[in-house]
């Protein structure tokens, strides 16, 4: 990700503060902070409280450290608010180093506001996973992150300190500094930790505004923060979660509206058609009238044969579901798909017929009527979808989750890029849709809260075939439903980006 003469000038600095040079690592951040931010911030690091040099052979209780602070901080002592922070582990021979994001023990004063926006968090979290992925930390040690950025009492956990290498029984930084450190990552001063510390440095110059020079400003804006993006929301492939069905038998897909949940599904059902893993299938729809007479089996008028209103018993999905499971043929199933499947009262709906989800036994019972003994066959496979966003909608007990397994299904661009090049939209149309998608992902991804994910409008509000055709949407779906958020109080902190961007598009 990083030019090689970056590598190299951030391994030096590593090295100087593993060894706890503090003269030394004064002059190796000067040279690196100047190729990241410029000569006139390099100039002024060690007069402003912006660096921590010092501390790696001042007192601080014999617990050295490395640190980037902000403007106008103490040179020396007790310093407050967010900060990025690097220690040397405390053997004889010093190899590993701890980095770390870190609140000073001053605790959070200024910068309070700006932590609590959801992005930081969200942010340090995925760079934390994507330097596992990428093997920049030292093999077999914990990443870890706090679940409040701003939390200044809660001890890192044990099952995470007893996984950080040398620092596992660095007792002495624990306890004075335990508190302080929101996120843990332990490297060695080589290539790959100097990439993850690169990536710390720059997403902290991200956080506290900091200007890039245009180099670190590219690999930011279209190299780290897109791969984080990336990792925060990735769309299951329908191969893999066919496979997966045929073992767990009955899977939810769940997600925001519009990112193409039942789509997917019926994609999944003609991959196992095609692998000739199934006959066939059938979708239906709950709502809030559907009942057990509907799904399951019930009577119904019926005055074809005769001129005599008489009532016949009838077959819902799901016995008709299982007969055509059992019929289907040696090495051959059947799938049922259930959209919008909480939108049902789901107990009322299956009755005693849940006790049958049990994707591991082999269960048989009377249905009520006392006429039919019914059991699910193991060829039965069921995919419900289910509408995250509209938190009325009726929850499912815990009984009931415990027989699904729930799979998330993203707004993607990935898949929107797939769909719009499967239709052969032009270049100039793609691309104006996507940078409307990004738009709302990236205001998302800054500052909706874990619940408010749910409202983001999926990809598939975004598939058009002309520049025309995307306006409209654009102007009639998109922007009503936004705006419909924020009249009812939701995403208040994103409230004037997304009024910005309602006045953009309806301007244009």
């Amino acid at each position: 990700m990083f030019k090689q003469k970056y590598i190299k000038s951030a391994k030096q600095l590593l090295e100087s503060i593993k060894n706890k040079r503090a003269e030394q690592s004064l002059e190796n951040a000067k040279q690196l902070l100047e190729d990241i931010f410029g000569k006139r911030f390099s100039e002024e690091i060690d007069k402003n409280g912006i660096l921590r040099y010092n501390s790696l052979s001042g007192p601080e209780e014999n617990i050295q450290y490395w640190g980037v602070l902000y403007e106008n901080a103490p040179q020396s002592g007790v310093y407050e608010n967010f900060s990025l922070v690097v220690f040397p582990d405390n053997k004889e021979n010093p190899e590993q180093l701890l980095l770390c994001y870190g609140i000073g023990t001053g605790g959070i004063t200024d910068d309070a506001e700006w932590l609590e926006i959801p992005w930081v968090r969200r942010s340090i979290k995925l760079l934390l996973r994507f330097i596992h992925n990428e093997g920049w930390n030292v093999e077999n040690t914990n990443t870890f992150v706090k679940y409040e950025i701003t939390d200044e009492y809660s001890e890192i956990p044990d099952t995470i300190k007893n996984n950080l290498g040398n620092f596992s029984d660095y007792t002495e930084l624990w306890r004075k500094y335990g508190k302080y450190l929101p996120s843990v990552c332990v490297i060695t001063p080589d290539d790959k930790g100097a990439e993850a510390f690169l990536s710390h440095l720059i997403l902290y110059a991200k956080f506290r505004n900091w200007p890039l020079r245009k180099d670190f400003q590219y690999i930011l804006e279209y190299k780290l923060l897109p791969k984080l993006i990336e990792l925060w929301r990735s769309y299951p492939a329908s191969n893999v979660l066919s496979d997966y069905l045929l073992q767990r038998k009955y899977l939810i897909l769940q997600g925001p509206p519009g990112s193409g949940k039942t789509y997917l599904a019926e994609e999944m059902t003609k991959y196992l058609k095609t692998a000739s893993k199934i006959i066939n299938y059938e979708i239906i729809q709950f709502h809030a009238s559907v009942s057990y007479e509907d799904f399951v089996e019930g009577i119904k008028p019926d005055v074809k044969e005769s001129n005599q209103l008489i009532f016949k018993e009838y077959k819902g999905p799901l016995l008709d579901s299982i007969d055509k499971a059992k019929n289907a043929g040696k090495n051959k199933g059947y799938v049922l798909i259930i959209d919008e499947i909480n939108r049902g009262d789901l107990a009322k709906i299956l009755g005693e017929a849940i006790f049958l989800f049990e994707p591991d036994e082999k269960r048989e019972i009377t249905l009520r009527s006392g006429n039919n003994k019914i059991s699910m066959p193991e060829n039965l496979y069921i995919i419900g979808t289910m509408n995250t966003a509209d938190r009325t909608i009726a929850i499912l007990d815990f009984a009931i989750r415990r027989r699904f397994a729930f799979i998330d299904v993203w707004p993607s661009e990935k898949k929107l890029k797939e769909i719009l090049d499967n239709k052969q939209v032009n270049e100039n149309t793609k691309n104006l849709i996507l940078k409307h998608f990004n738009i709302i992902q990236n205001l998302f991804f800054r500052f909706a809260s874990d619940e408010e994910l749910h409202l983001q409008p999926g990809h598939t509000y975004f598939i058009a075939e002309s520049k025309e055709e995307f306006r409209n949407k654009l102007k009639y779906e998109i922007v009503p439903l936004l705006r419909e958020y924020i009249n009812e109080g939701r995403l208040s902190l994103a409230k004037n980006e997304i009024l910005a961007f309602i006045d953009g598009v309806l301007g244009e």
